[in-house]
């Protein structure tokens, strides 16, 4: 049901966005701030696309919420709120990059277990605990937003959907293929949400000059500052999640069946 009710979120969100899309720029710019404006002819596209990914992420979470019916166990709550936990222990271990962003010590990496171990609806649910967590933890984020329309965006897309969607690593299988898949996908999904609000927010704090190149949008600003952490965290967690899964293959496989 939880997984339904997000995915029913996910499409109301990106309806919102292809709505904004087709709004009357001047009229955009009286909702959302006059930096929306700023972005120019690009705002429309901007909105359309981003509002059209995160429905398509909508339709798949509804369906998969639909067609899975879980069995909630004791054993399934006890993993799970450990693997919450250790998440959480792992993220404040951290590397900060040259280029500003950080690397986590593989923290997603637990959440993307309890996910093909249980399930993208069970691990959808997990990912939404470790999101609230990880919101608790980073509110004084939420203060940079100049209005509330912001400050719902930094927690929604830097926080509650940017860490859900990680959940969804399942839908592939439990395969060494399939949690390289999961990886990869979720990890872009994460990245597209940090994406929009490095377009749409942290943009006031675009410099002028970001690894050697000169900025002058930013558009190419948030990809540049998000993909390089996003990859390096990627990259990483991969690494260590192929060098794991041989000895835990029975854990990824899921628990054993009476």
């Amino acid at each position: 049901m939880f997984l339904v009710v997000l995915g029913i979120l996910f499409l109301l969100i990106g309806g919102a966005g292809v709505v904004l899309g087709v709004m009357n720029p001047e009229a955009l710019a009286k909702l959302l701030g006059e930096k929306v404006a700023e972005l120019g002819s690009f705002a429309p596209l901007f909105f359309i696309v981003v509002g059209g990914i995160f429905a398509l992420i909508g339709l798949v979470m509804l369906i998969v919420g639909l067609k899975s019916k879980p069995r909630v166990t004791v054993l399934q709550l006890v993993e799970s709120a450990i693997m919450i936990g250790v998440a959480t222990g792992l993220s404040f271990v951290k590397f900060d990059l040259p280029y500003g962003g950080g690397v986590t010590l593989v923290s997603m990496l637990p959440i993307i277990i309890i996910s093909h171990r249980y399930g993208p609806a069970w691990g959808i649910f997990t990912a939404f605990v470790y999101s609230v967590l990880q919101l608790m933890f980073g509110l004084d984020n939420v203060g940079y937003a100049t209005n509330a329309v912001m400050a719902v965006g930094v927690i929604l897309l830097d926080y509650i959907l940017a860490y859900t969607v990680i959940g969804l690593s399942g839908i592939f299988g439990q395969s060494r293929g399939a949690v390289a898949g999961g990886i990869c996908f979720t990890f872009a999904l994460r990245f597209l949400c940090h994406y929009v609000t490095g377009v749409w927010i942290w943009r006031e704090w675009m410099p002028e000059e970001f690894m050697g190149l000169k900025m002058t949008t930013p558009f190419v600003y948030s990809a540049l500052y998000n993909g390089w952490y996003m990859l390096a965290e990627l990259v990483l967690t991969m690494i260590v999640a192929m060098i794991i899964y041989k000895p835990l293959e029975k854990y990824f496989h899921g628990p054993a069946k009476k």
